[in-house]
């Protein structure tokens, strides 16, 4: 499987510990205070202030003006209660950990081309 770098958005900086607990990086949208464990949408090179009218654009936008991805490989967009999973299904209420299992981390082979 190919290598998958996950970024995972929020307007919310409570939001921090969950999305590191999944392996993602924590980026932090909007007018809120966010620490320096975060990516956010206010760089030298920006439109941040445009974030009411585009949400997560802002932040694309910021990433691919600044140059901020060096990584080879995969890239990959999710919101903090809208995620990527494995599993097609899940019709049961389960545990963070069991979620965890479930969540995106590696490109999938069949889509390795």
């Amino acid at each position: 499987m190919n290598k998958l770098s996950m970024f995972c958005l929020t307007l919310n900086p409570n939001h921090l510990n969950l999305i590191k607990n999944l392996g993602y990086t924590p980026v932090g949208l909007g007018d809120s205070n966010f620490s320096s464990e975060w990516l956010t949408d206010k760089k030298e090179n920006t439109i941040h202030h445009k974030n009411s009218f585009y949400g997560e654009y802002t932040f694309h936008y910021t990433l691919w003006k600044n140059n901020c991805v060096n990584f080879e490989g995969w890239i990959g967009f999710c919101q903090y209660r809208k995620f990527w999973v494995t599993n097609k299904k899940i019709n049961e209420n389960i545990s963070f950990e069991k979620f965890r299992s479930f969540v995106l981390k590696e490109v999938p082979e069949n889509l390795d081309n």
